[in-house]
C-alpha cells in the first residue's frame, strides 16, 4: 500500500482548491504522499477514477468538513465510506500505517 506513488488523492466538493490544499499540507507533514484532483468531472466520477487507479485513500472535502476540520474517507476495499472523520484522527492513522510498514 505504501508503494503506491499516492497514498490520499483529495477531492474538493466544490472547486475550492486552497480548501484541498490545506488537506494535502496536514497529510504531507508526516510523509504522506497526497495529491488533489479539482477536474470538472462530477464528483462521483472522479471517486471512481481514484479507485481505480487504487489510491489507499480518498478523501472528500466539503464546505462543512472545512468547518469541523474532518474528511468523508474511502478506503481502498472497505465497503463504505466513513462520514466525518477528524482530520487529525485520520493523519495519526496514516502515521501509524507508515510505521508498521517500515
Amino acid at each position: 500500500m505504501w508503494l503506491s506513488p499516492v497514498q490520499a488523492r483529495v477531492l474538493p466538493v466544490a472547486r475550492r482548491t486552497r480548501v484541498a490544499q490545506a488537506v494535502i499540507e496536514r497529510c504531507a507533514a508526516p510523509a504522506c504522499r497526497a495529491d488533489q484532483d479539482v477536474a470538472d468531472e462530477p464528483l462521483a466520477s472522479r471517486i471512481r477514477k481514484a479507485k481505480l487507479e487504487k489510491i489507499p485513500y480518498v478523501l472528500v472535502v466539503g464546505d462543512d468538513d472545512v468547518a469541523a476540520k474532518t474528511v468523508g474517507v474511502n478506503e481502498r476495499g472497505a465497503r463504505t465510506p466513513i462520514v466525518a472523520w477528524a482530520l487529525d484522527a485520520f493523519v495519526a492513522r496514516v502515521v501509524d500505517d507508515v510505521a508498521t510498514m517500515r
